[in-house]
């Protein structure tokens, strides 16, 4: 959860504030892994729940990214 960001996609208990479903199942689908300039979308997996979002990426965040890339296996 983020909790200094404003427009974090979950509330103060780990909710979606979209569909209401706890956060931790919904999953994170980059359009392209080797350019998150391109953005992606997360899609709430509960039985039934048509719950979508399209992300975009802040890359600006040099340390972000470098973890990004290490869960990525990409070379930094």
């Amino acid at each position: 959860m983020n909790k200094h960001n404003p427009d974090a996609r979950d509330d103060e208990n780990e909710n979606c504030k979209v569909c209401g479903h706890p956060f931790d199942p919904h999953v994170v689908i980059a359009y392209d892994s080797n350019d998150l300039a391109k953005g992606g979308e997360m899609r709430c997996q509960v039985e039934d729940c048509d719950c979508f979002q399209t992300l975009s990426f802040d890359l600006s965040d040099k340390e972000w990214t470098k973890k990004l890339d290490s869960l990525l296996k990409r070379p930094s």
